[in-house]
């Protein structure tokens, strides 16, 4: 059954912490809006202040629905789910807010050596409420490792902003000016150019993010060692995944009646050959 509680109890906090993966659930109000669900992982990325209040970086994609209803109306559900050990679902229930790139509040909370390559914004979300079920249907499965894929696309469009800034005079009339702001350079494979291109409105078209992609702060520029770390993740999943694979050609029920017959051909052939010698 069931139980809820007003924030996060104790004994949940270190199971939370352990997950890999959560899910962000949000909508818009219009009845006719998209109720949006959204996967959300990779270590280090989710953190929680106290037990009425948590908040996770949020990576550049190619939608903006959590920002977009939350700038609407606030309304989110935080969920995990054991995937291992005991069954459990836990669903963190509240308003959150959002904290794009380079504002006072993301740059107290992330420092700009301390973002991962892609990160648009903070996500923080004030709970009211905690609700835990049994997840009894729940399949189990095993963490394998993070992703990199992400963290490659958007360290090569920050590396895009970064060239463009070393050269950009902000002075220069032709320069681009949007709500009497002069932009930052924008080009069309920097990562600042994608938000303004991708991530300004919903599919309902609510607004998303609104200063990320003017902010004249430039990228940190990311140690390419994610290209490694990409390969040797590559390769661990093939030695991880190649026992399952091999598996999936072999029926256990054959691989058992074969062992099963060697051993006890094996038997009758030391019998007989301890009877042949008496």
């Amino acid at each position: 059954m069931g139980k809820f509680f007003d924030e996060i109890p104790s004994f949940l906090v270190p199971w939370i912490k352990q997950q890999k993966i959560f899910f962000v659930a949000s909508a818009a109000l219009s009845e006719k809006g998209h109720v949006n669900v959204s996967p959300k992982g990779f270590e280090g990325t989710f953190h929680i202040v106290d037990s009425k209040t948590v908040w996770y970086e949020d990576m550049s994609g190619s939608g903006i629905e959590t920002t977009a209803h939350l700038k609407e109306n606030g309304r989110m559900t935080i969920m995990f789910v054991a995937f291992e050990g005991p069954p459990r679902i836990t669903r963190l229930f509240g308003y959150g807010k959002v904290y794009e790139f380079d504002s006072p509040e993301y740059n107290s909370l992330i420092p700009l050596e301390k973002r991962q390559p892609g990160s648009r914004s903070i996500i923080k979300l004030d709970i009211h409420k905690v609700g835990t079920s049994c997840g009894y249907s729940i399949p189990f499965f095993d963490f394998k490792c993070d992703r990199m894929k992400l963290h490659g696309m958007a360290a090569q469009k920050e590396s895009q902003d970064i060239k463009a800034a070393s050269c950009f005079d902000e002075s220069d009339p032709s320069n681009e000016v949007e709500d009497g702001q002069v932009l930052p350079p924008l080009p069309e494979n920097g990562l600042k150019g994608y938000w303004r291109a991708h991530n300004a409105k919903s599919i309902d078209g609510l607004t998303g993010l609104e200063s990320a992609y003017k902010s004249h702060t430039v990228f940190k520029p990311f140690n390419t060692d994610w290209k490694k770390d990409d390969e040797r993740v590559k390769a661990d999943k093939i030695v991880r995944i190649l026992p399952d694979a091999v598996m999936q050609w072999i029926d256990p029920k054959v691989v058992f009646a074969f062992c099963l017959g060697v051993f006890i051909s094996g038997s009758w052939a030391n019998i007989l050959a301890a009877v042949g010698t008496k």
